[in-house]
């Protein structure tokens, strides 16, 4: 049964706003930050320019600070979402491996501690992130309205794409051959997952028009104390 949030000192709606934008944006801002490289996968800009490497540091910090702050509306949701806070900064923290190639020389590196640990996180924090999207469709599939109905489909899509864009890079990673669609398969993979993130929590914060209804809407009041 929904409760409360845990904790409600940090406007969850406003941090799933904010969460969502920041997730949304983020695949374009690393790209038009390495203007000169059609980067493989956004992990990549760590290693190109300091610009893009900050965004894309910063950006994961935020995320992982909104999502430690999220409790949700249960003891799991909580647990869930700092597990999700870790990955996300372990992605930010722990480089890539992906500084191979023509990028590198021509000469691909071994794979190393820090790149593991980078590719495990960023694959938990999807996972984890895409179990959100079910649980945000399960709340929207208990209430009524037309709005919450339109919510539900969204949030399903959202998870829907997050798990075939991680199965298709586990096929990658298996050996399956895409270079004849694309050779930039990782960027496009996470951005897809990221887009969707940002899509889902940005129509859980209840503040979009048409997919909310005036008695779920929330609005910032500014108060003048």
């Amino acid at each position: 049964m929904d409760r409360k949030p845990l904790d409600t000192e940090i406007d969850h709606h406003t941090a799933k706003f904010i969460v969502g934008f920041i997730a949304l944006s983020l695949a374009a801002f690393t790209d038009l930050l390495t203007p000169r490289v059609s980067i493989s996968s956004i992990s990549l800009s760590y290693h190109l320019t300091d610009n893009a490497r900050n965004v894309f540091v910063s950006s994961l910090c935020v995320i992982s600070a909104f999502l430690w702050s999220y409790n949700g509306y249960s003891l799991f949701q909580a647990v869930l979402s700092k597990v999700a806070a870790v990955a996300v900064a372990a992605v930010a923290f722990f480089p890539c491996d992906c500084f191979t190639g023509r990028f590198d020389g021509g000469a691909a590196r071994e794979a190393t501690v820090t790149g593991v640990v980078h590719t495990a996180s960023a694959i938990s924090m999807f996972i984890i992130l895409a179990i959100f999207c079910w649980l945000f469709y399960l709340r929207a599939r208990n209430k009524g309205s037309k709005e919450a109905k339109v919510r539900g489909l969204i949030y399903r899509v959202c998870a829907v794409a997050m798990v075939g864009a991680m199965s298709v890079q586990l096929l990658d990673i298996l050996g399956v051959d895409f270079s004849g669609i694309t050779q930039r398969l990782t960027y496009y993979v996470e951005a897809t997952g990221l887009m969707a993130f940002g899509v889902a929590w940005m129509t859980a914060s209840r503040m979009l028009p048409f997919i909310t209804n005036e008695d779920e809407r929330v609005k910032i009041e500014l108060s003048g104390r």
